[in-house]
């Protein structure tokens, strides 16, 4: 029973497209094989054992559910700790739990997780050094990094977190706007939010419920104290659109 679980299990995980409700139901049916079926042998059981928590983590990311991958992923680096010998997909795991780690903001548990990836590894191996860029990218506030990211990752699993993090760095940025224009061209505000068209912007702006006003967007004052007046560095603002605006040259 075990064995035909597993069979099918593999087998519903190799077609495309994935049917998340079929595989969540033969992820089910193995994981109960497994606890009452002895048939297996000891490196049966291992390896039916692997898939299981590898294929449960994956689904999470399929079906957008966090908590349920933050749960599979610490399964899978206790698998891959009691039997090393069966870690083939260790990187492409651990890569995952980085970028969701930086998704999550949890940055300590992100540096402790990488302090156990050989250092070479750290910067040859593509599904270690995308999240260790992405990380040194957005402590470095290049926020366009993060977009050239997304043209260039190493599994498509990456992309649900790149995309979370493109969100928080879009809200981040466009609080800043709010605080610090009365008013911006859409031109600009697309350049400065990182999007590539306008459809993406304005999707963002309405959630937002930014004012346009014909090819511009109008912002309330900002209050500030008579004792702290707002200056801006618009130099600074203006060679930063500059440079994102280069940047989304070259992904066009």
């Amino acid at each position: 029973m075990a064995a035909a679980a597993h069979k099918g299990l593999l087998a519903l995980w190799a077609k495309e497209p994935k049917d998340i409700q079929a595989i969540q139901k033969a992820v089910n049916d193995l994981s109960a094989a497994l606890a009452t079926d002895g048939s297996l042998n000891e490196a049966q059981a291992a390896g039916a054992s692997k898939d299981l928590y590898e294929i449960t983590a994956l689904l999470a990311i399929l079906k957008n559910d966090l908590e349920e991958f933050d749960d599979a992923i610490n399964q899978v680096h206790t698998f891959y700790t009691m039997i090393p010998e069966l870690n083939s997909n260790q990187f492409l795991m651990t890569g995952l739990h980085l970028m969701f780690l930086l998704a999550r903001n949890r940055l300590s548990d992100f540096h402790m997780l990488l302090e156990q990836v050989p250092q070479k590894d750290q910067t040859s191996n593509p599904y270690i050094s995308t999240p260790v860029k992405i990380e040194q990218s957005l402590m470095e506030g290049a926020y366009n990094k993060v977009v050239l990211t997304e043209k260039n990752i190493p599994s498509p699993f990456y992309l649900v977190f790149v995309r979370i993090m493109l969100d928080t760095v879009r809200n981040e940025i466009a609080s800043s706007i709010e605080k610090s224009f009365k008013v911006l061209s859409a031109k600009d505000a697309a350049v400065m939010l990182l999007f590539d068209n306008e459809q993406q912007l304005i999707a963002f702006t309405n959630a937002r419920k930014w004012k346009l006003d014909g090819k511009s967007f109008l912002f309330e004052s900002v209050e500030v104290a008579q004792d702290k007046p707002l200056i801006l560095d618009t130099k600074r603002i203006t060679n930063q659109t500059l440079f994102y605006a280069k940047q989304l040259e070259q992904i066009v």
